[in-house]
């Protein structure tokens, strides 16, 4: 590098006073040079820029934005080989064609984690209502079970002519047959429970 394209980098550094420097080579590729927080740290970035051939240094900030940029015009060297233009154009397309692929895979991967998120949230919400429905189906199978068995042992103490007495406290012992039977209950006690006539004496 000659003496005016070094003191040019250096002074520029000195001016954007950039947190990283960005060196590309004449295959369009780059290397990071970062910027230490020690004494003559100017100088020994130039010294890492140096180091390779180069031809083009790009000044960023924090953000990776840039700052602003050197270009090596000289002859970078004699280890550096001469590149095809043409060559050169073809791979930087190849890079932009294997970058864009690995974005589109990327987001695809994305849409599909979302949509399969979706996909369990729903199932596991149907879960939950299928068994809250069952759990209320089997509460109601288990009254109509004891409704039905209630009704058995009052059939039962009719059938074998029981006391109405024992009729009516198993039907009091029943809420849901009570609220069923209740009025009826109460409209018949009255002519069961009155004492029977006796025969006619004069």
């Amino acid at each position: 590098m000659t003496d005016d394209l070094g003191a040019k980098l250096l002074a520029t550094l000195r001016s954007l006073a950039p947190v990283k420097v960005r060196v590309y080579d004449a295959q369009d590729e780059y290397r990071d040079v970062a910027v230490p927080s020690r004494r003559k740290r100017w100088a020994h970035v130039v010294g890492a820029i140096e180091a390779r051939p180069w031809v083009r240094a790009e000044l960023l900030d924090k953000k990776d934005c840039v700052l602003g940029y050197v270009q090596n015009d000289g002859v970078a060297g004699d280890l550096e080989e001469l590149t095809d233009p043409a060559v050169s154009s073809q791979q930087g397309m190849q890079r932009w064609f294997l970058e864009m692929m690995i974005k589109a895979q990327t987001t695809a991967l994305s849409f599909r984690d979302k949509e399969h998120a979706a996909l369990l949230t729903a199932m596991k919400e149907m879960m939950e209502i299928n068994m809250g429905n069952t759990r209320e189906l089997m509460l109601i199978m288990r009254l109509q079970r004891d409704e039905a068995m209630e009704l058995a042992q009052i059939r039962a103490a009719a059938e074998k002519g029981g006391d109405w007495e024992q009729i009516v406290k198993l039907i009091e012992s029943s809420p849901k047959l009570l609220q069923t039977l209740g009025p009826i209950l109460m409209a018949l006690r009255p002519k069961l429970s009155a004492p029977a006539a006796k025969p006619g004496g004069k």
